[in-house]
């Protein structure tokens, strides 16, 4: 320990690297960006399952509206917490990993349009209401 106290530099050193490495840690924000497209996952497939689970499609796009507007707050907020992280903030590995998800999470509420074409045709009010539960969606993840 008397070395340290001689010289004097590394006794200052390994503090000041800890604080270093704690303060460049505290500026990644992959954690958060993960557990934002997380909820965005989940929230993606209660949607689908929702309207899947339901005896009547109908009913399901009424459910899965009605689940969606209970959780736009808390999205809208997460969603505005990634836009306003700085760019260096977040990993390139987790703004890939982040816009892959977010992407196949939008692909999967339009394909439901695809999936109910033919009730759509035959429904234009269904065809209403899905339409909006997918506006909807598409808003909450890109406003």
């Amino acid at each position: 320990m008397a070395c340290f106290t001689k010289i004097g530099t590394p006794a200052l050193a390994l503090p000041a690297l800890l604080l270093i490495s704690i303060t460049v840690a505290g500026c990644r924000k992959d954690a958060e960006v993960n557990a934002t497209v997380s909820a965005v996952d989940a929230l993606t497939t209660e949607l689908g399952r929702r309207i899947e689970a339901a005896a009547n499609p109908s009913d399901g796009v009424d459910d899965a509206q009605q689940y969606l507007d209970s959780r736009k707050t808390e999205i809208a907020g997460k969603m505005g917490a990634l836009k306003s992280l700085r760019d260096d903030q977040v990993s390139d590995e987790t703004k890939r990993k982040m816009a892959s998800r977010l992407a196949d999470d939008a692909a999967k509420v339009g394909d439901l349009q695809v999936k109910y074409v033919s009730r759509s045709i035959s429904n234009p009010d269904f065809k209403a209401k899905l339409d909006k539960l997918v506006s909807d969606y598409q808003t909450l993840l890109t406003r």
